[in-house]
This record gives C-alpha cells, sequence and structure tokens, in this order.
C-alpha cells in the first residue's frame, strides 16, 4: 500500500463561533492510497496562520508520494529534522503531526483496529475529560460562573478557568474564583490557568487562594520556556504546575522535566502528533511527572487522536474538551464522545482514530493557496 495523494481542508473559523468566544480555523488533511483507504489528519492552527500550515503540509507531499502509510516514525524523524529556525518550525511540526495522525488512521482501517492497539495496546477502557472554559472578552463573576456551571450541568467533573484574565486586580480574579467554586460545587475540580499573565508580586495572594478553594492545577504561570520561574512558582507556591503546551519537541519537554519546573505536562495532541505526545510522556513517567492531553482543536478528529494517545499512556490524567466547539466539528465530522457519570468517554473500538468524515461537506472547504499579492 502507497500514499497516492495528499489533500487539505481549511474549517472557517466562522463555523464555530458561539456566544461564549471566537471561532477556531481548523487545518484537516486527507491522505488517499492506491488501497482506496483514506486517512484523516488534523493539524495545530496559530491563530491566523491556517493557510500557510496548510501550504506547509502540501511541502512535505514529495516526501508522502508513494510512501508506505506503515514507516510512521521514519517520516516524523524526517520532517522534524528539517525544522529550521524560529520563523516556521511550529508550523512544520503542526503539518507533520496532520500528517502523522492521517497515516495512523490508514493504518488502523488497514488492520481493522484501533490505533491504540499498535501502541502497547490500552492501559483503560474510559479516558477523563475536563471542560475548557476560555473566553476572549472580560467575563464578570457570575458569568463565569453560570459557564463553568453548566459545564457540570453537563457531566464534566473538572472545569478549567481563567480568572485573573478579567478585571484590573488580583481581588477581581479572586471574585471569579470565588464564583466559580460556588456555582460548580465541592465535587468538581477547579482548574486555574494563568496563561503567563502572573505578576511575581501578586504570587502570595494568587497561591492563597487556590488554596482555600481547593484548586489542584495551576497552570502556566510563566512561560513554558522560562523553566526556572516556573520551577521556582512551584516550589512556592505548593501547587501542582502544568505546562507545556506551546512547545512541540522533546528537547523542550526534557528541560521542564530536568528543572522540576511542571508536576504535570500538557503537550498538545495536534502539535506533538500520537506518536511524540506518547513519548513525552514516558519521559515524564521516568521523572515520576504526569501527562494532560492538550487538545485546542476538533471535538472529533482532534479528540479522537487524543483519545489514542491517552489510552496507552500509564501515566495519563485528563484530556482537554471545548464543548463550545461541539456542534462545529459534528457539522462536518463524528467521534463518539458521550460523558459517563464520573465525566469519563469511553474508549472507542473502532478502526483507525475513530472518526467518521462528511467528505461532501468539507469538498468545498477545500485549501486553496493565497497568491503573494492578495
Amino acid at each position: 500500500m502507497k500514499i497516492t495523494a495528499v489533500k487539505t481542508y481549511i474549517v472557517p473559523s466562522e463555523l464555530s463561533v458561539t456566544s461564549w468566544g471566537p471561532g477556531e480555523a481548523w487545518v484537516l488533511v486527507k491522505l488517499e492510497t492506491d488501497a482506496g483507504i483514506k486517512g484523516w489528519g488534523q493539524a495545530y492552527t496559530f491563530h491566523e496562520r491556517e493557510h500557510s500550515i496548510a501550504s506547509a503540509v502540501h511541502k512535505l507531499s514529495p516526501t508522502l508520494d508513494g510512501m508506505d502509510p506503515f514507516c510512521i516514525k521514519r517520516f516524523m524523524t524526517t520532517a522534524l529534522d528539517s525544522i529550521t529556525g524560529p520563523g516556521g518550525g511550529n508550523e512544520t511540526a503542526a503539518a507533520a503531526v496532520g500528517v502523522e495522525i492521517a497515516l495512523w488512521d490508514i493504518v488502523g482501517k488497514a488492520l481493522n483496529a484501533p490505533v491504540h492497539r499498535f501502541l502497547g495496546g490500552p492501559c483503560r477502557d474510559r479516558i477523563g475529560v475536563y471542560a475548557n472554559c476560555w473566553s476572549d472578552v472580560p467575563r464578570s463573576p457570575d458569568e463565569l460562573a453560570t459557564f463553568a456551571a453548566k459545564q457540570a450541568e453537563q457531566g464534566f467533573r473538572a472545569v478549567k478557568v481563567y480568572p485573573f484574565l478579567y478585571g484590573n486586580t488580583v481581588g477581581d480574579g479572586i471574585a471569579c474564583l470565588d464564583a466559580v467554586r460556588d456555582a460548580v460545587g465541592p465535587d468538581v475540580s477547579v482548574f486555574v490557568d494563568m496563561w503567563y499573565r502572573m505578576r511575581e508580586e501578586d504570587l502570595p495572594q494568587i497561591v492563597d487562594a487556590l488554596h482555600a478553594h481547593k484548586v489542584s492545577w495551576f497552570e502556566d504561570p510563566a512561560v513554558a520556556t522560562d523553566v526556572e520561574a516556573l520551577a521556582r512558582i512551584r516550589t512556592q507556591s505548593k501547587l501542582p504546575v502544568i505546562s507545556g503546551e506551546t512547545l512541540y519537541l522533546k528537547q523542550d519537554f526534557r528541560r521542564l522535566l530536568e528543572h522540576k519546573a511542571a508536576d504535570t505536562l500538557n503537550p498538545d495532541i495536534t502539535l506533538c502528533g500520537i506518536l511524540g505526545t506518547t513519548e513525552i510522556a514516558a519521559m515524564a513517567d521516568a521523572f515520576s511527572v504526569t501527562v494532560s492531553v492538550h487538545n485546542n482543536n476538533t471535538m472529533t478528529i482532534g479528540l479522537a487522536a487524543a483519545m489514542q494517545a491517552a489510552a496507552v499512556i500509564p501515566n495519563v490524567t485528563l484530556v482537554e474538551y471545548f464543548s463550545r466547539f461541539e456542534a462545529s466539528s459534528n457539522s462536518f465530522s463524528s467521534f463518539p464522545s458521550e460523558l459517563d457519570e464520573d465525566g469519563c468517554i469511553a474508549l472507542s473500538q473502532e478502526p483507525g482514530i475513530g472518526v467518521t468524515v462528511d467528505e461532501a461537506t468539507v469538498a468545498a472547504m477545500e485549501y486553496k493557496p493565497v497568491s503573494d499579492d492578495q
């Protein structure tokens, strides 16, 4: 079996706009083979760079033409070795991962088994997810609490909020956190993401509030590359620090581990890939560090890939879930993601990554190169 064609589709951000937050443009990748088997993947998308990422996928086409789809490790090694300079590295990584996920989908379909069967087999038959509550505009304590409570009502047993993004003072953020905890109750875990916007002088007050509300997740109080700052905050706060969603090289994750800068790594599935995520997790396991799979993408293809990786990672905790992307994701593809009573999703046993794509719908979204003068 050989790869015969590479196609990309850009799902416009307008499709996923909701009253709570902006839409997300998604880059889908389809690989075709001479055996008639097609594989679907998805590339990480950076803000307003979806066309350049789709273009990066097509730049990989010469490598893929006639390739055996089972040679996934060789493809990824070659693609990542080609990354040079800070300007295009993450775009190349995102493009390569979109292809990688599609390759796994083909392999699973060819062997009529889910991908996790080829990664050592599952460690669990269901996987916990947490609800992301990010919004792009300032939210009042009542608004944030109402949205978080809705996630809990839908069955999520953990919510991630950004209380210190809204308002002008630490007190404003604490008011948001107070409201969220009151709204979701004591049995739902509350995670706090700082989005790199914490000042050192505010740390004691913020830490006191997080401890008071039994917050068990302190994400990105500093950028992932500032391992010294993260290690210092981790020691001072005595809170579990989570970092890594913007990284794509294993060497960068290793720095987090060697500096004891994080209790949990959260590689993004569409930036690190199924293979990369499992390898990062194995490295983290040697340092007694857990992994939570970041998924800032669709609730079908991105989620399906995340579930395949999470299934085989012994030290995994949770997978990220954006409920506001559900309707738009399901408008062109589907993946079983019903929550059980514990806020978990049953592991799919369908071949490949387990996603069904409506090709007639995505055909209208085929990537078209943008010329320099447009």
